[in-house]
């Protein structure tokens, strides 16, 4: 029998629960299963979904009781939602399965779908779980166009989501004659049109300001060769050669990385371009002074 610490520590990655396979697959019996169940070492939840004595109850562990008993499942809808972060306001348990499956969950409200398949389906925290572009697909069905339009903007300024995941989404989904499918359409109409060609939430950020602010929309990812070398220019006004960086964490924030930038600007200029970076907090905090700088370079 496999040693019960390994059991311990799946136990603890699922919420305190195994499945009644996973512990055959550990070399428990059913009838070893009930015995512990009789002696409260075990608590059975649903049908094949057992709990460790000892550990705490939580809407997590709840939520992947349903999950497991309805396997193969995913948390989905609002559910999703939470998980992602989406939104923390919603304590509902809901799970998608593939249709024509009808299953009935207690406490769970259970959504049967025909076009849900494996590639819909990730994990966080432990849970099987829509992904992030499934679960906004699913959120059209349910919540208002404007709530759909920000958890969208949010998943995709915290790159979990591109654009071009969730047209890829709305066009296998759509197929299906699903109604979320319209909402996803209309709040990704809503992105700028460029958005395809940017590479991180933050760009679409600054999409978005150059349209709130009449700024002439620029080229993005440009191509420019300096003294030999091809760079990518995350923004570009070709004629008025000016070009802006967008600095995010993730890719600026190391030594080694700093001094590739001073290089790599340095010789732009020197080519002739006009550098402007703008970091995260600039576009979230100060929009207005970064649509001040562009405009006075541009000579808007």
């Amino acid at each position: 029998m496999e040693d019960f610490t390994a059991l311990s520590a799946l136990a603890a990655h699922q919420h305190g629960l195994l499945t009644a396979a996973q512990l055959l697959d550990a070399g428990y019996s059913h009838r070893m299963v009930t015995r512990r169940v009789e002696s409260g070492a075990f608590t059975r939840r649903a049908r094949g979904v057992i709990q460790l004595a000892g550990t705490r109850s939580t809407w997590k562990q709840e939520l992947l009781v349903a999950v497991l008993a309805a396997h193969p499942a995913a948390a989905s809808h609002r559910s999703a939602a939470h998980l992602w972060d989406f939104r923390t306001v919603d304590e509902e348990h809901e799970i998608v399965v593939r249709y024509p499956r009808n299953v009935l969950v207690e406490g769970a409200i259970v959504h049967r779908s025909r076009d849900f398949e494996d590639v819909d389906r990730t994990e966080v925290d432990g849970i099987p779980v829509t992904t992030p572009e499934r679960t906004i697909c699913d959120l059209g069905l349910i919540f208002p166009e404007t709530e759909v339009h920000r958890i969208l903007r949010h998943a995709v300024a915290t790159n979990l989501v591109t654009p071009r995941d969730l047209w890829n989404m709305r066009m296998r989904t759509s197929k299906q004659g699903r109604n979320g499918t319209g909402v996803l359409e209309r709040v990704l109409d809503a992105l700028p049109e460029q958005v395809e060609f940017t590479e991180s939430g933050l760009e679409i950020q600054f999409l978005e300001m150059c349209e709130s602010f009449s700024i002439v929309a620029p080229v993005p990812q440009l191509p420019v060769r300096v003294q030999g070398r091809l760079y990518r220019l995350d923004f570009a006004w070709i004629a008025q050669r000016v070009f802006v960086e967008i600095d995010g964490a993730t890719y600026h924030s190391s030594p080694l990385q700093i001094a590739d930038d001073g290089l790599r600007q340095n010789r732009l200029v020197s080519a002739g371009w006009t550098p402007v970076r703008f970091t995260a907090e600039d576009l979230r905090v100060r929009p207005a002074a970064c649509a001040h700088i562009l405009s006075d370079l541009l000579d808007l």
